[in-house]
């Protein structure tokens, strides 16, 4: 966690994959979402998704290992660090351990939602709500998966000097999280020469085809629109005599 601090106090933003963005910031809070289509299924993921230790940098643990991370993915349940000494062996007892986030809402294979500040986050008044969804897709090639993370509070430090930099690391682990899952290329993936791709065929001249239009009869000038003989009024006036 050493590196999560000195970037949140310098402001440093990391590199983040082209299916990472920070959504929308302001002084109260931001949001970063990331997303990604990947070749394995809703179970897969899921059970990949409770194993944090198989694919959270260490970097940005408090112990300097993974080693003690776990998700216990039920409502209350905490997404947690057991702090070890250095070649501690893991029957020893813990010096310590860290709450990353606490479960809210856990349906396996569809819907992880963890509450927590993340990182350098955690000293501050701010509530982070971290939203994991998973669905099927349509042609059964995999399972579009999608990280959002909202934050908002008081923090010692702008958030807009602080929202990439965490959208950064949340975009690092979600890279790992997929990694070996295998990745369909995503619509924001896609460079814009291929999103934007136009079928020749679509550039093909046609000849066009003039809409019917058909004539009507010239309305008679002398013959009233009804059809009726016009109504002649008598005229007001004597007739000389």
């Amino acid at each position: 966690m050493k590196n999560a601090l000195l970037f949140a106090a310098v402001g440093i933003s990391i590199a983040s994959p082209a299916f990472a963005e920070v959504k929308s910031q302001s002084d109260a809070g931001f949001i970063s979402g990331h997303s990604a289509e990947v070749l394995a299924k809703p179970e897969e993921v899921w059970k990949r998704l409770l194993a944090p230790k198989d694919w959270w940098n260490p970097d940005h643990s408090w112990s300097g290992s993974t080693a003690g991370f776990y998700i216990d993915a039920q409502a209350g349940g905490c997404f947690c660090e057991i702090i070890r000494d250095k070649g501690a062996a893991e029957t020893d007892k813990p010096r310590g351990s860290v709450e990353h986030m606490r479960v809210l809402f856990a349906d396996p294979g569809k819907v992880l939602r963890m509450q927590g500040a993340l990182g350098p986050l955690q000293s501050e008044a701010v509530l982070g709500t971290l939203t994991v969804a998973m669905e099927p897709m349509k042609d059964g090639a995999g399972t579009r998966l999608s990280f959002s993370y909202v934050v908002g509070g008081y923090t010692r430090f702008p958030m807009d000097k602080i929202a990439g930099s965490v959208d950064g690391v949340l975009a690092e682990q979600f890279a790992s999280l997929i990694k070996p899952l295998g990745k369909v290329v995503a619509a924001v993936d896609k460079p814009k020469s291929e999103e934007w791709t136009i079928d020749p065929a679509s550039l093909e001249e046609k000849p066009a085809t003039a809409p019917k239009v058909e004539a009507k009869p010239k309305a008679d000038a002398d013959k009233p629109k009804t059809g009726k003989p016009e109504k002649v009024e008598p005229d007001s006036k004597e007739d000389d005599r």
